[in-house]
């Protein structure tokens, strides 16, 4: 009897491939949802330690620590927004009132230095003189052309205004556009919320959709897997840290204002890979533009263009040198294997594949580990051998405690 109600090798094949088949159908519909999900992981991910903590130290329930610390981040999301936008607000209306009229003053200034210098030394190859003023005195004419009395940046605040209002106005679906983005956001926040507070269910589901014999090295490694991206945050953190005070101390060798801010910005810009540099170099530019140097002798313009040669090559230390480095240790890889990752994955994904290279390295390298250990016929996981197995009860029971 029993053997009746077991299935045939011929269903069992048709039966797998029938849940291939529907696996891609869903995840090609939920292709367009899946940053929300990996968002929704990485806050459950990031918050996990102070969920652990509360569980483990404090000897909270899991389900009142999941809620504290979603209230912790909130709070500190709040209490981050109140002191950065108005710190942008003021930043920008001293960027407003800034003497325009004086800065194109001063490149005017500059560039008939160059051309005077440049018609007293020619450039010459052989006996050919090459005149390289042309280009200079052209761009000088062009800045001249300017009435420099009437430019006023704040005048173009009100007319961008009212061109964005208009713009608004004659977009049907903008309250569609903020519906949708709301329930984006608030799907986020709850998916999130139960990867945090049931997320080690999905580990055990998992195992047990195999054989008894194998759930424990399914979870481990599903360990190893999480293991992967725990070691790749904590390479991230080395990476803000050690890219803010890089900035930091040479943003005040330039002597610029705002050094301290200027680091921690390109600190929390490195996490967006080859964007965020450019990103954190607009404040620098800025600063430099309107207030210069506080020591070295150059008009702000020049100092514009130093800033900008300080961050490409802290940008290029940081590709060549510290990312490779960092992630190589975090992640025990080569760092030619990391360069590549990101080069190829960046080409194929574009900034999602450059800002995930290095986990989705180390997680094919651990599968790869485990289905290699697999052919050799060897155990992937000797250390296994002497530890029971758990099932689904038990290790709901110990969770609950």
């Amino acid at each position: 009897m029993e053997t009746k109600r077991q299935w045939s090798d011929t269903l069992r094949y048709m039966a797998v491939t029938g849940i291939i088949i529907l696996s891609i159908i869903l995840f090609s519909f939920a292709r367009s949802n899946l940053n929300l999900i990996l968002i929704a992981g990485l806050i459950a991910y990031i918050l996990s330690p102070l969920v652990r903590f509360q569980v483990r130290i404090l000897r909270f329930k899991k389900s009142l620590a999941v809620i504290f610390s979603y209230l912790i981040l909130i709070i500190l999301v709040v209490l981050l927004s109140s002191l950065v936008i108005p710190l942008i607000t003021s930043k920008f209306q001293v960027f407003l009132s800034t003497d325009w009229p004086m800065v194109i003053q001063s490149i005017d200034t500059w560039l008939g230095d160059i051309i005077l210098e440049l018609e007293v030394k020619q450039l010459k190859i052989g006996s050919v003189g090459i005149d390289l003023t042309v280009p200079l005195v052209e761009l000088r004419k062009t800045i001249n052309s300017f009435d420099i009395s009437k430019i006023n940046v704040s005048s173009i605040i009100p007319d961008l205004s009212r061109m964005l209002q208009s713009v608004i106005s004659v977009s049907a679906n903008v309250l569609s556009t903020a519906f949708h983005v709301s329930i984006a956001i608030l799907t986020t926040i709850m998916a999130s919320f139960h990867f945090s507070n049931d997320g080690w269910k999905i580990k055990d589901w998992i195992a047990n959709q195999f054989v008894e014999s194998y759930r424990a090295e399914v979870r481990e490694l599903i360990n190893r897997l999480g293991g992967v991206w725990n070691n790749y945050f904590v390479g991230e953190l080395k990476l803000m840290i050690s890219i803010g005070i890089i900035t930091f101390l040479v943003c005040t060798g330039l002597g610029l204002k705002w050094a301290l801010w200027l680091g921690i910005i390109a600190g929390f810009c490195e996490v967006v890979p080859n964007i965020g540099p450019i990103i954190s170099s607009f404040p620098a530019i800025l600063s430099a533009m309107i207030f210069g140097s506080e020591w070295i002798p150059l008009n702000n313009f020049l100092m514009v263009l130093v800033v900008i040669a300080a961050y490409l090559l802290i940008q290029q230390m940081e590709n060549i040198l510290i990312t490779p480095r960092v992630m190589s240790e975090a992640l025990n890889i080569h760092p030619v294997i990391i360069t590549l990752g990101i080069l190829i994955l960046s080409s194929r994904l574009g900034l999602f594949g450059a800002l995930l290279a290095a986990p989705i390295i180390g997680i094919a390298k651990e599968i790869l580990n485990f289905m290699m250990c697999k052919i050799r016929k060897e155990d992937p996981y000797p250390e296994l051998s002497h530890i029971p197995e758990l099932d689904f009860e038990t290790l709901k029971t110990h969770t609950k405690k």
